[in-house]
């Protein structure tokens, strides 16, 4: 347990220096934000894969396999295509003007109340999902904790766990601001990758059986089924290929095309030709990120064949017993780099939105509001503790799937806003129409239980249903 401290020690030296050397840069706000727009457009398309790649994915895509098969990879290429639309149809808009946030082009257009509003919006969709995944990302060091012989309830050694992760994060994104922040998430990639192969590597030296007979054993279970072609008429069709192609294409251009926290990745690029590469180059290394873990998924099936295993712990379960010293305390340093990568781009580009969409720039610095969102993350990370398990269970499915209820919307604000028609309505009712297709979505999705891959494209018809519907009554007045 030294050595496995003693690696997670010298990772965290490792993220200061990155902090501290940059400081000396953020003179102004567009470099604590974009860094100029200097740096190459390769590290910012590893800073986004990495800021995408929570701890959550690190962790949970391998119980998708070992419960089930390869089908998610469909849901993978519909990001892609997604991705691969957003470079050529939104992107040319946001390098047209002399935007930070990428609300600012909707201000442009609309005014200032749909911008405010995409700006609410996004900042309650990541204090809530960001604070979920940096709680979850605590579990692997409390159980580190733990197996150290600490006698303290795991609830404790979690919250011990939470204010570690915290405090590195925090001072990092603070003092080095965006530039700290894309090296450290390069720096965190390799990390995670590496740990991802490693656990691979792993896997296949303990398994007792050859390569090509795990593989026949996979076949024979229809573990390495990719597409699903049949549809159920009163089952899940989340996964059938037409559903998840158009599911994966729409949450890619929500995520990429309006969330901010990733956008700022791509505007940050010095011109159009080096964001598109960025966008559309992540989407094929999300592809091969997918394809390893998920191949974990299938070799922990194989590991742990004929026992009763919970799906959504076997990855972690296998790296807490099965992973030696020191080697334990790499792997606990990648699921620390995947969640510490989100963490550090969520805390900036909230600092951002706020700063510019709201105009807190004139009161606060940049520094002061990335530590007041730092911290706000931190306390809404120790909410689940406090919560009864049933509750608690609520929350932790809200924060995953909240971003499925807003991006459709979100997605449909922005194709109007490229749009040369202008809005039949104020900015106000506009903004109204936004929250409200929002809201339909939720009652949609809860009520007849949709697909998840379909509640994007439904918010987007809403909001797009709304608008239109508005049009034709001022015509005809």
């Amino acid at each position: 347990m030294f050595w496995d401290l003693l690696v997670l020690v010298f990772y965290f030296i490792i993220v200061f220096y990155f902090g501290f050397h940059f400081a000396k840069t953020n003179q102004k706000e567009e470099d604590f934000y974009l860094a100029k727009k200097e740096i190459h457009w390769f590290f910012l398309l590893l800073s986004l894969v990495a800021t995408e790649t929570s701890s959550l994915t690190f962790l949970s895509i391998p119980s998708l396999s070992f419960k089930g098969d390869y089908r998610f990879l469909e849901i993978a290429l519909g990001y892609l295509i997604g991705r691969t639309i957003v470079a050529l149809y939104l992107l040319p808009s946001y390098f047209s003007g002399n935007t930070i946030s990428v609300y600012e082009y909707v201000g442009n257009r609309f005014g200032k109340s749909p911008q405010k509003t995409l700006s609410l919006v996004f900042t309650v969709s990541r204090l809530l999902g960001d604070g979920i995944r940096l709680y979850v990302s605590s579990l692997p060091i409390a159980f580190l904790l733990e197996r150290m012989g600490l006698n303290l309830s795991p609830e404790i050694l979690g919250m011990i766990a939470l204010t570690i992760l915290s405090i590195v994060t925090i001072i990092y994104s603070v003092v080095g601001g965006f530039r700290a922040i894309v090296f450290t998430d390069v720096l965190q990639w390799f990390i995670y990758i590496f740990g991802g192969i490693f656990a691979l590597g792993l896997l296949v030296d303990k398994l007792d059986i050859s390569i090509w007979e795990g593989i026949k054993n996979l076949q024979t279970s229809q573990k390495l089924n990719l597409f699903v072609f049949d549809y159920l008429p009163s089952g899940d069709n989340s996964y059938f290929i037409l559903f998840a192609l158009i599911g994966g294409a729409f949450i890619s251009i929500g995520s990429h095309g309006t969330d901010l926290m990733l956008v700022q990745r791509v505007i940050a690029t010095k011109n159009l030709a080096s964001g598109q590469k960025i966008l559309i180059g992540s989407g094929i290394v999300v592809l091969v990120q997918f394809i390893l873990f998920l191949c974990i998924g299938s070799l922990l099936y194989l590991f742990y064949s004929g026992q009763t295993m919970a799906p959504d712990k076997v990855f972690s379960q296998f790296i807490v017993a099965e992973v030696p010293s020191p080697l334990l305390g790499i792997l606990v340093a990648a699921i620390l780099a995947s969640a510490m990568s989100t963490l550090s781009s969520t805390i900036n580009s909230l600092s951002l939105t706020w700063a510019r969409d709201w105009g807190m720039d004139r009161w606060f610095s940049p520094r002061t509001l990335s530590l007041f969102f730092g911290l706000t993350l931190f306390i809404s990370s120790l909410v689940p503790y406090f919560l009864i398990q049933t509750w608690e269970k609520g929350i932790l499915e809200m924060g995953l799937t909240i971003f499925s209820y807003t991006l459709g919307p979100s997605i449909a604000v922005f194709f109007l806003a490229k749009g040369k028609a202008e809005l039949p309505v104020s900015g106000l009712v506009f903004s109204v129409f936004f929250l409200t297709s929002i809201l339909s979505t939720v009652a949609i999705g809860l009520g007849f239980q949709i697909s998840f891959t379909l509640l994007i494209p439904i918010g987007f018809g809403i909001q797009i249903f709304l608008v239109q519907i508005s049009r034709l009554a001022f015509k005809k007045n």
